[in-house]
């Protein structure tokens, strides 16, 4: 099967960037906590922060130093935006960033949703597989600007760098 010839622009990152499997495989042996978000914004397309992060701020510094664009999700628990979502995005109005609604939908493999930016997929070590998934993720999703984040306690490395290699190939 043909990639689709759409005009997508697809990220990739991981949804839980704080699990403990990506602090024993991801950063590098004895990297200071206070560098890993700089790391994870550098080799990531897309990063997930919530406003109850415990370094909410350190990663919203990190992103607003980046060297490259980077899609940024704001995930806050209540319809108004938090303050700390609020003055960042006033001292940084250049940033490309998604303020998520507490009830918006994401897309999930085998799911039914349609118009949903961020998609969430498993760990999974079958390109094929993970081809199809990001195949069906831009298919529905709205346009340009979109993520495909790693989720799951224990997020997958290799599962990141597949599915990045897969949106190079596939021109996204």
């Amino acid at each position: 099967m043909n990639a689709p010839m759409l005009d997508r622009s697809v990220s990739v990152g991981f949804r839980q960037r704080l699990a403990s499997s990506l602090v024993q495989d991801f950063y590098p042996d004895g990297m200071p906590e206070d560098w890993r978000n700089n790391y994870l914004v550098m080799l990531t397309g897309a990063i997930w922060i919530s406003e109850d992060d415990a370094d909410c701020a350190d990663v919203l510094a990190a992103v607003s130093q980046a060297t490259r664009p980077l899609f940024t999700v704001l995930q806050s628990a209540q319809k108004t935006l938090p303050e700390v979502f609020a003055e960042w995005l006033g001292a940084h109005p250049n940033q490309s960033a998604i303020v998520l609604d507490p009830d918006e939908a994401f897309w999930r493999p085998g799911s039914a949703a349609t118009g949903c930016r961020i998609g969430l997929i498993p760990a999974q070590g079958k390109p094929a597989i993970l081809r199809a998934w990001l195949e069906a993720f831009a298919e529905q999703a709205p346009g340009s600007g979109s993520a495909l984040f790693i989720e799951g306690d224990s997020p997958s490395v290799p599962t990141l760098e597949r599915v990045q290699t897969l949106v190079e190939f596939m021109g996204w």
